[in-house]
């Protein structure tokens, strides 16, 4: 919710349409999007405004223009790229295991220096 404070959104934006197609979007990901809606809308109103003076002033992002965005959008990690990711991740987590378990078996015991 924290990317929309500052947005004009419309009463009809259907957060969890977008949501369900910008299912493995990075944060960043989202916030592009957002940011590709809001020059959209930003375009829409100086065409409006050229052909209409009584037209709304303000640039609102409404739910066509929102999910038109996000149907062009894509996340910027693949698929294959985030499987191989998370195999590091999970390596990188049964070494810190391994390494608690090592350090649990000695613990309490004293080397001497002779």
């Amino acid at each position: 919710m924290g990317l929309l404070v500052k947005l004009p959104l419309a009463d009809d934006v259907d957060l969890k349409a977008i949501a369900s197609v910008t299912e493995g979007f990075s944060g960043a990901d989202l916030q592009a999007l957002l940011s590709d809606a809001q020059l959209a809308s930003v375009h829409e109103l100086l065409e409006r405004l050229d052909n209409d003076n009584n037209s709304n002033k303000k640039p609102v992002i409404d739910n066509v223009l929102l999910k038109s965005v996000a149907s062009k959008a894509r996340p910027s990690v693949s698929e294959t790229e985030k499987r191989r990711l998370y195999g590091i991740y999970s390596e990188f987590l049964g070494s810190k295991k391994s390494i608690a378990v090592q350090s649990r078996d000695t613990k309490g015991k004293r080397a001497t220096l002779a």
